[in-house]
């Protein structure tokens, strides 16, 4: 029988309901971040916490590397799950005005990393990057009006 993958408990983090319900809510759409209000509210359904434990989950979920978190122009934090360890990791463009998103396939960021290392002599061990702009339809649209 294959084992399922537990993210907690590969980093020994307390298996909390709050935790469970986050990660689970994360893992149905892995390819979308959500702010914390999201995830509060997507919690609703499951579970009713307050939207503090949320901010305390995710600061313990991306102190512990489970979950990646980004910046928006709209002064937000956003919430995805990481990539497991070992795996290829992806970068990410977002809609300014939708919010839709997609992968970037490629990883511009290496050879910069290579050039850091030797500059400075820090070993770059994780790194993420989102990018902003519009998405097709919204760049249509605006070129309409």
């Amino acid at each position: 029988m294959k084992k399922k993958y537990d993210p907690l408990g590969i980093k020994n983090l307390r298996k909390t309901k709050a935790r469970k319900t986050i990660i689970a809510i994360l893992s149905k759409d892995k390819d979308r971040a959500f702010s914390a209000e999201e995830l509060h509210t997507a919690c609703d359904a499951d579970l009713q916490i307050d939207l503090s434990t949320v901010y305390r989950t995710m600061n313990t979920l991306t102190e512990s590397g489970l979950v990646t978190k980004s910046m928006r122009d709209d002064g937000k934090a956003y919430f995805q799950l990481a990539e497991p360890q070992g795996s290829v990791h992806h970068h990410r463009i977002v809609c300014s005005r939708c919010k839709a998103s997609a992968d970037i396939a490629m990883c511009p960021l290496h050879n910069l990393e290579q050039q850091i290392l030797s500059e400075t002599g820090f070993l770059i061990t994780s790194h993420s990057l989102e990018l902003t702009g519009l998405c097709p339809d919204c760049k249509a649209e605006e070129e309409r009006s």
